[in-house]
């Protein structure tokens, strides 16, 4: 893998992270570092050639389709969710992005099922979204270095 990609790679995880923390914690997302990390890929845009306008604009409308999903569902689905995923795709691009909210939904769902079957939660149980993200960003990681 190569150094810049290296380097995005290690913006994302952090926020990621961070999110997490909060997320499970108070169970909202903090704005403050998606929007730190979408200034950063953006400057990677303007010096770096790694990654193309249209990929990473193709990995903000998968975080805006989050977000008005959000908005369709009154709120069912976190917006936080959304800018966080629309923060990743600039800096990851379309398809790196969409891998990683693949793999975090489905973690989510698998962890969801086993709470249910478990008898800890049911159907109505809110649980955070984004500390799923990273075992799908980790996957999507690894499948990249293939």
């Amino acid at each position: 893998m190569d150094q810049i990609k290296n380097i995005r790679f290690t913006f994302v995880l952090i926020v990621l992270v961070i999110e997490a923390v909060t997320d499970f914690k108070k169970k909202e997302v903090n704005i403050v570092f998606p929007v730190l990390l979408a200034a950063a890929a953006t400057l990677m845009l303007f010096f770096t050639k790694d990654i193309s306008l249209i990929n990473s604009i193709i990995g903000i409308a998968e975080g805006v389709l989050l977000i008005l999903i959000s908005f369709l569902t009154k709120g069912e689905i976190g917006m936080g969710d959304g800018i966080l995923l629309a923060a990743c795709g600039l800096m990851l691009g379309g398809k790196d992005n969409l891998i990683m909210f693949f793999f975090a939904c489905l973690s989510s769902a698998i962890v969801s099922a086993l709470i249910m079957l478990i008898k800890k939660a049911d159907k109505k149980t809110k649980i955070p979204f984004v500390p799923f993200m990273i075992p799908g960003f980790l996957i999507m990681v690894l499948l990249s270095l293939g």
